[in-house]
């Protein structure tokens, strides 16, 4: 890669050239340039760049106008310093987004912690350090599309702009696509998909507008990437969150707005373990079902889970965004899997004595690859000193 001991921070903000031809290019044209419905269909078609672009008028068949220049390097990252700045994560009284919420708060930002449990947000507000920059309980039901402009509304009266939205609530479902109910499909794309999209369709419109630096992620999992059991309804809608964000690092990547899927392997849910001290919420869920059931027999206590902790997890995530990864992969056991499955992909491509018509392929050529994948690439060759770091620094 040119220039590769560039880093992140030095590197010119990509509103430059390409964005601005490619915006113009998009303007000129019409709506139909890949890489920008979802800009255009939410009123923002002055930020959008086309990765490609309708017929020239009067053109032959298949002819295109020439695509616009294609940016030298990766995205920079919008979002390269945490402190001072507002993240809001959803269903993080608990679990993974507990864990992102304390290292968000850890790297001096201002947390919103998105709660749906008053018992479960009372545990985890003591695991806040005192003098953090502050953190503001919101209670909100991620797939009420009003709720979130109120959202919006609340931490803007009191934390001012908002840079961080990280999509963390989910439904793990164990449904089969085969055999799941309408409701309970319903219900996991709702939590699972369209809460994200709904967070981009409120929230985007202010992270452009105040252009400060700011970042979506969406907490997915491996099953976003590896179809690794019979659970069709949830690999199905996590296969669909990584799109989003691919789909929006294309159309947002001339912009101060960018996106990360984040996909965990096994983590561990309590964020108790490392304290030394008892989860009042968990102990009590315990008690309650001892009550409930008192001849149940007692399960020995095997110690902490052999998942990853959750800290680490969140302080993988903030180095993600700090870094503008398009992916965020935490657990390298994965990979191997996942390799099988790509690699069957590419198997799959039909080794044929004939080679494909020409004229087609000319008229394919705008959707023939697609630039971030190779920015990307080279963007992760550079070397990192830590995958844990909050800070460009080290």
């Amino acid at each position: 890669m040119k220039d590769s001991s560039q880093s992140p921070r030095d590197r010119p903000q990509v509103l430059d050239r390409f964005a601005a031809e490619r915006r113009r290019f998009l303007a000129e044209g019409s709506v139909y340039g890949a890489g920008a419905g979802i800009l255009i269909s939410l009123g923002l078609g002055q930020y959008a760049r086309a990765q490609g672009a309708p017929p020239a008028v009067g053109s032959g068949p298949g002819a295109r106008p020439p695509p616009p220049p294609e940016p030298a390097f990766a995205q920079r990252a919008p979002l390269h310093d945490l402190a001072g700045k507002v993240a809001y994560i959803t269903a993080s009284s608990d679990g993974i987004g507990l864990g992102i919420a304390r290292a968000a708060s850890a790297a001096g930002m201002k947390v919103c912690i998105g709660y749906r449990n008053e018992e479960r947000l009372k545990a985890a507000l003591p695991l806040f350090k005192a003098g953090n920059a502050g953190v503001l309980p919101i209670k909100h039901d991620v797939t009420d599309r009003d709720g979130w402009a109120k959202v919006l509304q609340t931490i803007n009266s009191q934390f001012g702009n908002l840079h961080l939205v990280v999509n963390n609530a989910g439904i793990k479902t164990g449904a089969r696509a085969s055999t799941v109910s309408a409701k309970d499909w319903d219900d996991a794309v709702a939590v699972n998909y369209t809460a994200t999209y709904d967070s981009v369709a409120v929230c985007l419109p202010h992270m452009l507008k105040h252009g400060e630096g700011s970042h979506f992620v969406v907490t997915s999992s491996m099953s976003g990437l590896l179809p690794g059991g019979p659970l069709g309804v949830y690999t199905a809608t996590k296969i669909a969150a990584v799109g989003l964000m691919e789909a929006l690092r294309v159309e947002l990547e001339g912009t101060t707005v960018g996106t990360s899927a984040f996909v965990p392997g096994g983590v561990n849910t309590d964020n108790y373990v490392d304290t030394g001290e008892v989860n009042p919420y968990r102990a009590a869920q315990a008690a309650a079902r001892a009550a409930a059931n008192p001849n149940a027999p007692v399960r020995p206590n095997r110690g902490p889970p052999a998942g990853m902790d959750p800290i680490e997890a969140g302080e993988r995530v903030m180095n993600g965004v700090i870094h503008n990864d398009l992916f965020i992969v935490t657990h390298p056991e994965y990979m191997p899997g996942t390799q099988e499955r790509f690699d069957a992909m590419l198997e799959s491509e039909p080794k044929e004595d004939v080679p494909p018509n020409p004229d087609r392929v000319r008229g394919e050529t705008r959707v023939l690859t697609c630039g971030i994948y190779r920015r990307e690439t080279a963007h992760r060759n550079e070397k990192r000193k830590s995958f844990r770091s909050m800070t460009l620094d080290t």
